[in-house]
């Protein structure tokens, strides 16, 4: 059965995937999932064997390189949306010239989440995110960089040029904030939440870019990452708001399955990644 399973190109139907796992089960002596009516979860046994089935494939992957060179490789990456438009667009272009044999398969997630449930069950390769720092230990860092989510608004906004602005004055204006579940919409409801403030609403939007755009165009202010606006705030299009609250650092990252065995493509991006 495992080597049905690990071969290459191999895939299967619903029923089939079934009915191999039921075989490995039996012949490996317990359960890798428990099953809750038509969902199912990795056992704890589950997760450990998972593990040494990503070793058995990256092997596999080794062995189909000695003796020439590889063939077109596939490399999927999640990406936070922010860091998407902010930074992976920007070198891209060069990473792909450099290694025409890789195919980039890039997922964007809204909920951080996601990306890394697909990371833990092998749908993504690596993920680069913005989000608190990572203490999945399943997960392995391979880069990390301090972020800082800062308060703007547009150029003509009341509050624009002011000093050291309270929370309670900025609580008295409109937010353009991110879906709940996002970390700049998750944060900003924190601090209020500390300075014991709500926050008022004008819209919620899954895209930082058009927050960022709205804001310019006086409809609310925003708390987003600093890098999503760099390029607004060099050219004063959107200010940063001197507001007299803790700076929120969290964490640009680079992140794959600690099992996981780096080939030379995922080397190759992670260094790009640095180096941007």
């Amino acid at each position: 059965v495992l080597n049905k399973v690990t071969q290459k190109g191999y895939s299967v139907y619903y029923n089939t995937a079934s009915s191999i796992i039921k075989q490995l089960e039996k012949e490996l002596g317990f359960p890798l999932f428990d099953r809750v009516g038509r969902k199912i979860f990795l056992t704890a046994a589950g997760e450990e064997f998972l593990s040494l089935a990503y070793e058995l494939v990256n092997m596999l992957s080794s062995a189909e390189r000695i003796g020439g060179k590889s063939q077109q490789t596939l490399l999927r990456i999640g990406v936070s949306e922010s860091l998407l438009f902010s930074v992976i667009t920007d070198f891209l272009p060069k990473f792909k010239k450099a290694h025409e044999n890789v195919t980039l398969n890039i997922k964007t997630g809204h909920r951080i989440d996601d990306l890394f449930e697909d990371l833990k069950y092998n749908r993504l390769d690596m993920v680069f995110v913005s989000s608190v720092l990572n203490t999945e230990p399943l997960f392995a860092c391979h880069y990390v960089r301090k972020e800082n989510l800062i308060f703007v608004s547009g150029a003509e906004h009341p509050l624009a040029n002011k000093k050291n602005v309270p929370f309670s004055e900025l609580a008295k204006y409109d937010f353009l904030v991110t879906e709940k579940e996002g970390t700049c919409h998750k944060r900003l409801r924190a601090i209020a939440a500390e300075q014991n403030e709500s926050i008022n609403i004008a819209a919620e939007i899954d895209n930082v870019f058009v927050i960022a755009e709205l804001a310019k165009k006086g409809l609310g202010l925003a708390f987003l990452p600093e890098y999503c606006v760099s390029d607004e705030l060099k050219n004063k299009t959107l200010k940063k708001l001197s507001v007299n609250v803790k700076e929120e650092p969290y964490y640009s990252q680079l992140l794959c399955h600690k099992s996981r065995w780096l080939s030379p493509a995922m080397r190759e991006f992670v260094e790009s990644v640095k180096t941007y």
